[in-house]
């Protein structure tokens, strides 16, 4: 009886740890200053969702990429967009194209698909050839006697 009051307990548990598909919003945010961040990605299962973004800079967006994702807001401009998605297992990721490199973040949904990769390398060293043995020196020639 125990088992399954833990069992109970335990699948509750990890349906409240992952939103459910369809009824989820993920909240994107970027600027004023250089800040991106995208709320709500924990233990996301594929599905569609709604991205509501608010842009608070006119020098950054927020740009979306991943499986089957490509949006972005406009660097030029601020306001608010709303995009509805469908996130397919994989791992996404959110930067804004003017500053990519220090304005970033990712998330991964559901289980992704790995791939692994295995590189043997045979190396193969020839010997050098024998070093060549000295000649022997010949050996004096004996003088005649006289």
């Amino acid at each position: 009886m125990l088992r399954w009051g833990l069992l109970a307990v335990f699948a509750a548990a990890a349906a409240l740890a992952a939103p459910a598909a369809g009824d989820t919003t993920l909240q994107g945010h970027v600027g004023p200053g250089f800040t991106i961040t995208l709320d709500g990605t924990t233990g996301l299962q594929p599905g569609t969702y709604t991205i509501h973004v608010v842009d608070e800079s006119d020098i950054h967006n927020f740009h979306l990429v991943g499986p089957g994702v490509d949006k972005a807001t406009d660097v030029v401009g601020t306001g608010t967009t709303d995009w509805s998605v469908t996130l397919q297992n994989g791992t996404y990721r959110f930067f804004c194209d003017a500053h990519p490199t220090i304005m970033k973040g990712s998330f991964t949904v559901g289980t992704p698909t790995t791939t692994t990769t295995t590189t043997t390398t045979t190396t193969t060293t020839k010997k050098p050839p024998p070093k060549p043995k000295p000649k022997a020196k010949p050996k004096p020639k004996k003088k005649p006697k006289r």
